[in-house]
């Protein structure tokens, strides 16, 4: 009893070391059982991919190629340790033969995909940015390649498409969600998702469209998040921390004004039918297989409001386009926010979506929307799957079920 009431009183005396003590062995034991638990995953999914990596092929089949798309910056440079520590092992062990390229610039994802030559299958390991120009420069080719399987390895800082393939998470839950997407690869489970096709107009020279698979956002809520990263001081607050710190500021997009026209959805149609050009070439994009996507003959098909255009002008602070389906009808959703906010409101509002209240409504719904902005000011920009482009007039098409993603056994289609 004396023992314990002398330990009790130099804690009392040194409460300070006491508290730092107490919180160290927390985070220490709370590491170790992290850990732990990782390493028990891994182990499951190890000895999982090996049973595929076991299993005889024909002697005519070589082992199924995939391209590895790697940007080693991503997530603040922890991309290509994650990658190497939990996907690259069960790819080996599933009996996989992987070609990692890595990426060294922006666009390079883009470049990269263009040229590419006789693999089955392209991972994508990073975030949002890395797979948008992959998915840009799969669907710029003229040789059908958007047939084949795209991977998410969700790696990056953001990961919208990723999160919805594989169930997100920090820490144990975040490996495990690394641990589906290879063995979504692994066991060949694909659905199928829509694109938006965005083309520049009015340019004297024309350029090559961007492809887009989350949004297209414009306005004082994105430039806001946009800025969130200055406030890393703030650890997990940073979000808040930049509503705070940005809500009264003029150089925030508060002005978003302009003109859409837009027809309406369109489950198919003759009027729909994109006929893509033959090219001949010597050397096909990836090595055949067996698998090939199946194709509906809309040409007889007639949908007189199909073509029908609707115009509708706008001002608000916050605009975004995102694919959507309705009523089992690919479309373009068009969302709205107020004209005005508060510095209160904005801030209230930001915290809101923050937690994940997005409370945005679609005001128009379309197959294809025309955005005419009215005069932004300088280095305005609006953000297409978080990467920042120049403000300026485009045409946003939704193109059904245009890439093959690997997803999840209950996602597959």
């Amino acid at each position: 009893m004396e023992r314990i009431i002398k330990i009790g009183k130099t804690l009392r005396n040194n409460w300070k070391k006491s508290v730092l003590g107490a919180v160290v062995l927390y985070y220490g034991a709370a590491t170790a059982k992290e850990r732990y638990e990782i390493n028990i995953l891994m182990r499951a999914a190890c000895k999982e991919a090996a049973k595929y990596g076991d299993a005889l092929i024909p002697m005519d089949r070589n082992p199924t190629l995939i391209t590895i798309i790697l940007n080693p910056v991503a997530n603040k440079r922890k991309a290509k340790k994650d990658f190497e520590k939990y996907c690259e092992p069960l790819l080996h062990l599933a009996g996989l033969q992987v070609d990692v390229i890595q990426t060294t610039s922006e666009g390079h994802a883009k470049e990269i995909v263009e040229t590419l030559r006789g693999t089955e299958a392209i991972i994508v390991a990073g975030g949002d940015g890395t797979l948008s120009e992959t998915v840009t420069g799969l669907l710029r080719r003229n040789d059908n390649a958007n047939r084949f399987p795209l991977g998410v390895l969700p790696l990056g800082r953001t990961n919208s498409v990723g999160n919805t393939l594989f169930p997100r998470g920090d820490g144990v839950a975040k490996v495990k969600q690394l641990i589906e997407a290879c063995m979504a690869i692994v066991e060949n489970n694909t659905t199928w998702k829509n694109v938006m096709k965005i083309e520049p107009l009015n340019e004297e020279t024309p350029s090559k469209p961007i492809y887009a698979l989350n949004s297209m956002e414009w306005g004082a809520f994105r430039d806001t998040e946009a800025k969130k990263d200055k406030y890393w001081i703030y650890g997990p607050f940073r979000e808040y921390a930049s509503y705070v710190f940005n809500g009264y500021k003029n150089t925030l997009s508060w002005d978003c004004r302009g003109t859409i026209k837009y027809t309406p959805p369109c489950s198919g149609c003759s009027n729909c039918v994109v006929k893509q050009p033959e090219v001949k070439r010597k050397w096909t994009f990836f090595i055949p297989t067996k698998e090939a996507a199946s194709e509906t003959d809309l040409s007889s098909r007639v949908n007189p409001e199909c073509a029908m255009e609707s115009e509708m002008c706008f001002k608000t602070t916050d605009f975004i386009i995102q694919p959507q389906i309705s009523d089992g009808v690919p479309s373009l959703n068009v969302g709205l926010a107020k004209n005005n906010y508060s510095y209160f409101e904005f801030v209230s509002e930001g915290w809101r979506r923050a937690q994940g209240d997005d409370n945005r409504s679609a005001v128009v719904q379309a197959r294809t929307i025309e955005l005419q902005p009215q005069e932004p000011k300088p280095d305005v920009v609006i953000a297409i799957d978080q990467e920042e482009f120049e403000v300026k007039p485009v045409k946003i098409t939704i193109l059904p079920n245009k890439v093959k993603f690997f997803c999840r056994p209950e996602l597959k289609l």
